[in-house]
């Protein structure tokens, strides 16, 4: 009780910095924050969906979007979960920007903040350890390769203070530990999970054809990715342009990005503009998968894509590229076809080879389907979320949240703190005392160290 009473006393005087003991005190549910630079259509923002959907009662998820809430955001809020959205600018270059996010886990008060995306896996992260959150997750969905090495530097300061990464796939793992020196007992894998009730269709595989103006018996490829250089539309629109075989097939290209227009620019450059079809981003993801004969992936770099699990579950044949986590699940020839990245001609192949063999589409769809549904289930991932929430609540505290590197200390704990009270008291002890004016008239420097004309 005494504890307790401290803790809350403590949590009074300073309300944006809060101790440990006195969250992990406080009765009923557990507060969890879920921070990220926006709610686009994509996976990692899928993951946040998925959580406060399914999340045990237990727990009181609560979300905060650091620049702006976007599609999956507005979800978010129909599910009835509180959710901030910050305005910061995209680039939070502003030492204050940092300052507002720890203002706004002050006044939320989680015992637990996970953080999605590069940024506030960044700056989130820092903000939590200022505000000296009990319990501090990151995730890592990607293999950045080219992380700038400042970003890699942050990472390997903030691991000090965070709890666990969880990243996507072994591979991931593995390079995130090289890439960021972590220890490897803090970086854990959790598959992401897929909600299956998405490929439920609204429409069928005929007429939603027709409302794009594509014939009944058209050979239909497919790909589900944000526009970005990173999925590598371009090798695929050659591939299309390059390959006689596909002549005849035609493209569904589905998101939004930055490279739109570029893209664009480039389908009508390579005369594919009867071909492709750009549906910007879509929800009816079931609907879409159903008009398609096979699903694409020309991923440049990855994590493991929920679109491609999607696809897979959806019996979908997948051309895809051998990146990070996508072997893990993608075994060339048996649950789909595997080809290098940023190889056109090799694309090419391997589309000429599904589109024409029928039976070959149907046993790679029907084992790849078989392959992803019992792995990457909602109430799965879910699942083992909670029981590293519960882990880390469950251990003792550690004796602060420091984050430690060259020229760079913050947040000592209270035993640093107590040991600097300590040595100050004794060398003020140590320190002449003054008593004449004389004395009081001696520069500063010299009355410390008992220097000076009334020196003994």
């Amino acid at each position: 009780m005494a504890a307790g009473r401290v803790a809350r006393r403590r949590a009074a005087a300073h309300p944006g910095v809060l101790s440990r003991a006195c969250r992990l005190m406080t009765a009923g549910r557990i507060r969890v924050v879920y921070l990220a630079h926006a709610f686009q259509v994509g996976g990692a923002e899928e993951m946040v969906l998925n959580l406060v959907r399914h999340l045990p009662e237990r727990f009181e998820p609560h979300v905060c979007c650091i620049h702006e809430a976007g599609p999956i955001g507005d979800e978010i809020a129909r599910t009835g979960t509180p959710i901030t959205v910050l305005g910061l600018n995209p680039g939070l270059r502003r030492p204050w920007d940092v300052a507002r996010i720890r203002r706004y886990l002050g006044e939320t008060r989680p015992q637990i903040v996970h953080t999605f995306l590069l940024t506030a896996s960044l700056y989130g992260r820092l903000a939590a350890i200022l505000a000296r959150v009990p319990i501090l997750i990151g995730t890592e969905v990607n293999i950045y390769e080219n992380k700038r090495g400042r970003h890699a530097m942050a990472e390997r300061l903030l691991m000090a203070g965070t709890d666990r990464v969880v990243v996507s796939a072994e591979s991931v793992r593995d390079f995130y530990i090289r890439q960021v020196h972590a220890d490897p007992a803090k970086v854990e894998v959790i598959y992401n999970a897929v909600d299956w009730s998405t490929l439920h269709t609204t429409m069928t595989r005929e007429s939603l054809r027709a409302s794009l103006g594509i014939a009944s018996d058209a050979p239909v490829a497919g790909i589900i990715a944000r526009l970005t250089a990173q999925k590598a539309h371009r090798h695929l629109f050659d591939a299309l342009a390059a390959t006689p075989a596909l002549a005849d097939v035609q493209l569904l290209v589905v998101g939004d990005g930055d490279l739109r227009d570029d893209l664009r620019a480039r389908v009508e450059a390579l005369r594919l503009s009867s071909r492709v079809h750009f549906l910007g981003a879509r929800r009816d993801l079931g609907n879409l998968l159903a008009a398609m004969d096979v699903f694409v992936l020309p991923s440049l770099w990855e994590g493991l894509p929920l679109s491609l699990v999607l696809a897979m579950g959806a019996a979908v044949p997948v051309v895809a590229t051998s990146v990070a986590g996508i072997p893990e699940v993608v075994h060339d020839g048996r649950t789909g076809m595997l080809v290098p990245p940023a190889d056109s001609l090799a694309l090419g192949h391997a589309l000429s080879r599904l589109f024409g063999d029928a039976g070959l589409r149907q046993r790679i769809g029907r084992e790849a389907r078989a392959e992803v549904l019992p792995r990457f289930g909602v109430d799965g991932y879910v699942s083992a979320v909670t029981r590293l929430y519960d882990r880390l609540l469950s251990k003792d505290p550690p004796p602060s949240a420091t984050l430690s590197g060259p020229s760079l200390h913050l947040m000592p704990s209270v035993k640093q703190k107590a040991q600097g009270r300590g040595q100050c008291a004794e060398r003020s002890a140590k320190r002449k005392v003054v008593t004449t004016k004389a004395e009081r008239r001696q520069p500063r420097r010299h009355r410390r160290w008992g220097w000076g004309p009334s020196a003994k």
